[in-house]
């Protein structure tokens, strides 16, 4: 064997690990190539004391280990915290598309991949162990034997030698360096063609640092030198069926599949071993079922998307581990779904709730399904639809937060909810939370309210009357619960930010309502009655004095639905905030902070959504609790 493994020390992108360097920058990688799905490995399961994330690369196949505490590269080396770990990297050919991981009672992560270039499944060991001083051991990758072939039996012998090796570069694959009569070109089963081209006496090295060898002594057209590259990957295939997303829970992998029918595989999550298949096509409801994203509850079920059929499968871990006799339950939603997610716990009145986010395809909203109750939780009640609050833009993701979410707004009570609630990133750009209780959004401090466009004489803000004909003393009278003149909807995206126009009419001696979003409402306004929009947007009462309104008069008022949203990070040259461009799945973690060794102060659990941002190329750590990105890696 001729190969030098090089260690993990080649680190990415940091300022401390390129002093002194000698590598040439195009050598080291950058973080992000399209980061299209994250995976959490919280502080207490895995070798590290902080939160470890895993964010998966589409577009380059490597898998980015990030510090989620401390807001960096993961530090793999305790006695080298300056150094940052290399990408975990699976071949440039490759599509990752999702990513889980899984630790082991040894003190091992595995990482596992889906990979629609090759439609494989892949098991990626990232630590093998602990040594005994408790640091984490790392596969180091070896080379076989380079074997020359002599295409035409020419007996060219031309050598090659020093094969080096990178990890955190060097993936599992079978390499093929062929001369083609005028020069030799290197291929990667999983990496590619490769443009740097092998020259006789010169050290080769390829695109991405994944091989180094010595190549001498002349060839003929097709001769060619292979060997293999091992890291420790295997692969899995499905009969050419494509896997399409992949969930650790309680140490198992559930893979779906979309073969026909479609399937979900479970392996074992450390071991790669093979537990059993459910056959979602054995149900009466399966016939052209094609299982996408999963969420689970802590009690064991699984909750899996239909990307074909307008159906939500519920697989029943709570009642039989057996994937061949578990129980299977299909809840019927509006379209085939892009995600699910489950949360659960007890409201801000401490009653208990169990509850399934189903984000339906070409739907700008998420539906909320009670699981106890066996039906659709209706988060606003005087619209005669029973669906989730509307959110402006197809869904791209949900998750579910780890623990309780601080509110912003205090309750009647003066109190500060603290709440289960679920992430929602939408296809432009944006991230919304959801109090998964009742499905509505999650305010921010001021929350929904018709912004004052005026000034009256004694200098307060006020909505007047556009007066058009005779004189007429019309005005919106203030609510004095509120001290607003237009109450919006106490329902979080009920209503929307928008622009509305109140227009009287002489002929029915009402009032027209339209929102520049929301259209001309059925409902008419009445002089002295308390009017409501047709769906509780908004709410105000005219009152009318001895001057009555004439044909014409209007009052106009702009309403912010006052929601708590992620808008995006970047600004422009405008100094504008610039929304991300295609977020993915959001995913939950905490962390803590303060005391955690007992005592009288309580411990500090901050929740978190990773965040990987496709086509922006960075990652971002969202704070829950105060509505802000408080980390971006690129």
């Amino acid at each position: 064997m001729n190969a030098r493994p090089s260690g993990r020390r080649p680190a990415l992108l940091v300022l401390l690990g390129l002093v002194g360097c000698s590598e040439p920058l195009d050598a080291i990688p950058i973080h992000f190539d399209g980061p299209i799905a994250a995976a959490v490995l919280p502080a207490d399961a895995g070798p590290w004391e902080v939160p470890a994330g895993f964010v998966a690369n589409s577009r380059s196949g490597t898998i980015v280990p990030l510090d989620l505490k401390m807001g960096r590269l993961l530090t793999d080396d305790a006695t080298a915290s300056f150094l940052r770990s290399a990408a975990i990297t699976t071949g440039e050919a490759r599509l990752l598309s999702d990513v889980a991981v899984v630790p082991g009672a040894d003190g091992s992560v595995t990482v596992w991949a889906v990979d629609t270039a090759f439609a494989q499944l892949l098991r990626v060991p990232y630590v093998l162990s602990l040594d005994e001083d408790g640091f984490p051991v790392e596969p180091e990758p070896t080379a076989s034997e380079p074997v020359f072939v002599d295409a035409d039996g020419s007996g060219d012998a031309p050598t090659l030698s020093n094969i080096e090796l990178r990890a955190g570069f060097t993936t599992t694959e079978d390499w093929s360096i062929e001369y083609d009569g005028t020069n030799w070109w290197a291929k990667g089963s999983r990496s590619g063609v490769q443009n740097k081209e092998p020259v006789v006496g010169v050290r080769y090295r390829s695109d991405n640092r994944e091989v180094e060898f010595d190549l001498d002594g002349s060839a003929t057209l097709g001769d060619r030198f292979e060997f293999s590259t091992l890291t420790g990957i295997r692969e899995y295939t499905f009969d050419g069926a494509l896997p399409t997303a992949v969930l650790a829970q309680g140490g198992r992998l559930y893979v779906s599949v979309a073969s026909d029918p479609g399937r979900v595989v479970v392996y074992d999550g450390v071991t790669g071993e093979l537990i059993g298949s459910l056959e979602l096509g054995s149900h009466a409801l399966g016939l052209g079922s094609q299982p996408a994203r999963m969420s689970a509850a802590p009690d064991g079920r699984l909750f899996i998307a239909d990307a074909a059929l307008p159906q939500v499968w519920v697989v029943r871990f709570d009642q039989d581990l057996d994937p061949a006799t578990v129980p299977i339950e299909v809840v019927p939603v509006a379209a085939p779904a892009i995600d699910v997610a489950w949360q659960g716990g007890y409201d801000r009145f401490d009653e208990p709730f169990d509850h399934l986010f189903v984000a339906p395809v070409a739907e700008l909203r998420v539906d909320v399904w009670d699981l106890t109750a066996g039906a659709w939780v209706d988060p606003n009640p005087l619209t005669q639809e029973t669906e989730g609050v509307f959110l402006g833009a197809p869904i791209t993701g949900l998750g579910a937060s780890v623990g309780n979410v601080s509110l912003p707004r205090e309750t009647t009570f003066g109190a500060m909810p603290s709440v289960p609630t679920v992430a929602v990133a939408t296809a432009d750009g944006f991230v919304y939370m959801l109090e998964a209780s009742s499905g509505c959004a999650v305010f921010d401090a001021a929350g929904a309210f018709g912004e004052n466009t005026a000034t009256d004489d004694s200098g307060n803000q006020t909505i007047s009357l556009e007066d058009q004909g005779d004189d007429s003393d019309s005005e919106l009278w203030y609510d004095d619960a509120t001290g607003y003149q237009v109450v919006a909807a106490t329902c979080g995206g009920v209503a929307r930010s928008e622009t509305w126009y109140v227009q009287y009419d002489s002929a029915t001696l009402s009032w027209e309502v339209e929102g520049t979003l929301s259209g001309v409402q059925t409902a008419r306004a009445f002089d002295g009655e308390r009017y409501v929009s047709d769906t509780g947007a908004v709410s105000f009462t005219i009152g009318s004095g001895p001057l009555a309104a004439t044909q014409g008069d209007r009052f106009e008022f702009r309403v912010d639905d006052g929601l708590r949203v992620f808008r995006g990070s970047d600004e422009n040259e405008d100094n504008e905030v610039v929304a991300w461009e295609f977020p993915g799945r959001p995913v939950g973690f905490e962390t803590l902070s303060g005391p955690t060794g007992g005592g009288w102060d309580p411990v500090d659990r901050r929740q978190f959504m990773l965040l990987p941002v496709v086509n922006t190329d960075i990652a971002a750590r969202l704070h829950l609790d105060s509505g802000k990105a408080e980390v971006l890696w690129d």
